[in-house]
């Protein structure tokens, strides 16, 4: 059964007439808005009740537990807000090792300044600025990143198997890529052009002027289809070697031009492996 939420059909290039059924599609948004906020609640909810419950910075002694809870609710509520919008204006899918360095600086530097000025600000005007703030922040960024690298390995090796085609299919020309494709109901895998990504959905751009919506990891289908038929060029699109037509520049950025007159825009990360593809001397 083909999971999808909308099928669109083009009036023309980049142009679609939706014909959806919004029950499942409002259903299916809220899961995926649940999905995304279920983590950082939860790191929320964790590191505030640590903090107050020892006592950090002696800021339950102080101003008692209840205000204390307020009190670290609010600074790691700041923080957890900082951390998204640094992945969102990072590149690649996922933080580096060298950005989550310099995010952890950035951010856990603040408290330095933050936690004395929520002292004087509850009428405490005798707190300073010092180090153990700085301190405290990177040990407990180090052991919520651990935690988190835990729970995503734990995911993945979880993650259950995508429903192999029925034998009594008709056999695709080329192969179909195990996956996304199967899961979208694709026999050939030369009908797809590009899929993007749209929160925890992925739109599958098709040959044929269609598109199907479905519920699906964008990193995982990017897994799935690996490089063999197409490359990832952004990180929200991967497009297939056979769909790529053109490409257009607009002073260092670069797009590409479908065979359906979609256009997608390649990262610079990517604009050397478009190159390489001989890509970007199509015009």
């Amino acid at each position: 059964m083909i999971d999808a939420v909308d099928r669109g059909f083009y009036e023309g290039p980049n142009t679609f007439l939706i014909q959806r059924n919004w029950t499942p599609l409002i259903r299916m948004r809220a899961l995926s808005i649940a999905s995304q906020l279920r983590t950082p609640i939860t790191i929320w909810l964790g590191v505030t009740a640590f903090l107050t419950i020892v006592n950090a910075f002696g800021v339950s002694t102080t101003f008692g537990p209840a205000a204390a809870s307020s009190f670290w609710g609010g600074l790691v509520a700041v923080n957890i807000a900082c951390w998204f919008a640094w992945r969102r204006l990072t590149p690649g899918d996922e933080l580096t090792g060298r950005q989550l360095v310099v995010g952890a600086a950035l951010f856990n530097g603040l408290l330095a300044i933050e936690v004395p000025l929520l002292y004087r600000l509850m009428g405490r005007t005798n707190a300073v600025i010092g180090w153990r703030p700085f301190v405290y922040g990177l040990l407990v960024t180090a052991f919520v990143a651990y935690l988190v690298r835990v729970a995503k390995a734990r995911r993945t090796i979880l993650q259950p198997q995508s429903s192999p085609i029925p034998v009594d299919a008709v056999q695709p020309l080329h192969p179909v890529t195990p996956g996304i494709l199967a899961r979208a109901g694709i026999r050939d895998v030369e009908d797809l052009l590009a899929v993007r990504a749209e929160d925890n959905y992925c739109r599958l751009v098709l040959r044929n002027m269609e598109s199907v919506l479905i519920h699906y990891r964008f990193k995982d289908a990017v897994m799935d289809l690996g490089d063999r038929h197409g490359v990832q060029v952004h990180r929200s699109a991967w497009v297939a070697n056979s769909g790529v037509v053109g490409a257009q520049r607009d002073g260092r950025r670069w797009s590409l031009k479908l065979a359906d007159g979609t256009i997608v825009p390649v990262s610079e990360t990517s604009v050397a492996l478009c190159r390489a593809r001989g890509w970007l001397r199509i015009h």
